[in-house]
């Protein structure tokens, strides 16, 4: 048996930064309903936006079709910027500075530490604002998007058009965004800034500083350079201990060096920070999944726990069933597993080959 489950860990492995990147094409998918030609082109204009504050990337640059928009959240502690490459084109005719200007704008919402409600999942909404918090938030991020333009010698005129074809000068007492005049104006203040050289903010905190080595251990993970990415996992742990979602992707790093204790520390406190972060449950079940596979202990059981939790927080991820009904297949026997297997199976999760025949030949009770 204990042969069986490392075939089953290996089977059903995965890493939270794995998991990162379906999360962004899940919030594309749920948001579906540039000059910028390619996600080079968009990446160095996200550079260029950066520079003029000294900072960094801080968050995950995501094209995402049909959402005409570009949009700025967060998901699972991850910060995102969705943006539709049509929706760039069109909107300006080829007007680089306007798409800039939009881009900018975006980038001005987590620079400002804005929380977006999106509603993407109703189980994990994020914190939602009130209308006249949002309107604000607006007026906040095209100030910021003003002073880019104007840092990057871009005319004001081509901001001004933007936003005089996405507002208009209703009363803006019910709505989430404020209206054309007050944007305006939001835009005007900001690049007078820029221009007179004066009240830039130090964008430069401590905080910001960690979320760049996190954002630069991320993309270091996503190329496979995994000790650059525990290297920049650390610094940013340092330099903010409560950066849960550093001390959970560094976790799973040392899981897959089998440095169980190290990994069992840091996803520990992930989890005491965060405590409804189903993914943080999932990872610490992985990790146990293996340490019982290293030494026959209860970690198996412990591990069924924390997938029950995650399931709790978020029925809906398939992935948690198979892994949960792996862990009872081997610790309690098939008729305890096999009706987290068909769960999986009816929320379209694929199944190992031989837990099919199991399922053909046994049933579930």
């Amino acid at each position: 048996m204990r042969n069986l489950l490392y075939i089953l860990v290996l089977l059903i492995s995965f890493s939270s930064f794995g998991q990162n990147n379906k999360d962004a094409l899940r919030l594309c998918s749920v948001l579906q309903s540039n000059s910028f030609s390619s996600n080079s082109t968009a990446e160095d204009a996200l550079e260029r936006i950066l520079g003029t504050i000294g900072a960094s990337k801080r968050f995950v640059l995501q094209p995402c079709s049909n959402i005409n928009n570009a949009v700025a959240t967060s998901y699972k502690g991850i910060r995102y910027i969705l943006y539709d490459p049509d929706f760039m084109n069109t909107l300006n005719y080829g007007n680089n500075w306007g798409n800039l200007f939009i881009l900018a704008h975006e980038v001005g919402h987590h620079i400002n530490g804005h929380s977006l409600d999106l509603v993407l999942y109703a189980a994990d909404a994020v914190e939602s604002v009130s209308l006249a918090q949002s309107r604000q938030q607006e007026l906040e991020a095209d100030e910021f998007a003003g002073f880019v333009l104007a840092k990057l010698g871009g005319p004001i005129s081509a901001a001004n058009q933007v936003i005089s074809k996405i507002s208009n000068n209703s009363d803006d007492s019910y709505n989430t965004h404020p209206s054309r005049s007050k944007r305006l104006n939001a835009l005007k203040i900001g690049f007078q800034k820029a221009k007179s050289q004066s009240s830039q903010k130090n964008y430069k905190t401590k905080e910001g500083i960690a979320l760049e080595y996190f954002y630069k251990g991320y993309n270091s993970q996503d190329k496979g350079e995994v000790n650059s990415a525990l290297s920049n996992y650390t610094t940013a742990i340092s330099l903010n201990p409560k950066l849960d979602a550093a001390l959970n992707n560094r976790s799973v790093i040392f899981k897959d060096k089998g440095l169980f204790k190290q990994a069992l520390e840091d996803i520990n406190i992930a989890i005491k920070i965060t405590q409804d972060n189903d993914l943080y449950f999932s990872n610490r079940a992985r990790i146990k999944m293996e340490m019982a596979e290293s030494r026959d202990d209860s970690s198996i059981l412990e591990a069924i726990g924390d997938l029950t939790t995650a399931i709790s927080l978020n029925p809906k991820k398939s992935y948690n069933y198979l892994e949960r009904g792996m862990c009872k297949y081997r610790a309690l026997g098939w008729e305890t597993a096999c009706k987290d297997f068909l769960k999986a199976q009816s929320l379209k999760e694929e199944l190992p080959s031989f837990i099919l025949s199991q399922l053909k030949e046994y049933g579930c009770e």
